[in-house]
């Protein structure tokens, strides 16, 4: 059974080496008919020689008068990309040119929020101390927690479109509310 199948296997290199063998004579009879060199030594480039191969002479093409389209052509100018792009605010609700009161007291934040229901937006960090981001809220109302003491904002996250709650605490300093950016308490939050 071995010798069968060296038998077999000496017969298919046997052919395979043939094969390739007059492939390989063929591919070089083709590329000994080519010209390869134009009967000069080959030289190599150096400083003394380089002048030679450089191309300086080229012309230059003539200046075409291209013709600019002025502003006031009547041709309407497509608007900025920038205009197009809305900011993270606008995603949120916000106008562009409101303005931001900054308030370093986070309770006083959230008491101006929640009276005036006005958007406020804080940087938080979350019961494990991890931080959670800066998060834009319409602020509904404030409740303190039996077990823990600690003062719990119930609030409409603007950024998840969900109804969440924060830790009063855990808001950094230097929140801010967005002015005159009024919101309506919603329904299933109320108490």
């Amino acid at each position: 059974m071995r010798k069968i199948r060296k038998q077999k296997l000496y017969s298919m290199l046997k052919i395979i080496s043939v094969k390739l063998t007059k492939y390989q004579q063929s591919w070089m009879d083709e590329i000994q008919d080519v010209d390869w060199f134009d009967g000069s030594e080959n030289k190599a480039i150096d400083e003394g020689n380089y002048e030679e191969y450089l191309a300086d002479d080229v012309e230059k093409p003539e200046d075409e008068n291209i013709p600019v389209p002025q502003q006031n052509q009547g041709i309407p100018q497509p608007p900025s990309y920038m205009d197009e792009i809305p900011t993270a605010n606008e995603n949120l609700g916000i106008p562009m040119d409101t303005k931001e009161v900054i308030y370093a007291n986070p309770q006083e934040l959230v008491s101006d929020g929640i009276n005036n229901r006005e958007i406020i937006g804080f940087a938080y960090t979350n019961r494990h101390g991890a931080y959670a981001g800066f998060r834009t809220v319409e602020p509904h109302y404030t409740f303190l927690a039996r077990t823990t003491g600690n003062e719990i904002l119930v609030s409409f996250d603007r950024d998840v479109n969900d109804i969440r709650a924060f830790i009063v605490g855990n808001i950094h300093p230097n929140g801010v509310k967005y002015q005159d950016v009024i919101f309506e308490p919603r329904e299933e939050i109320i108490v």
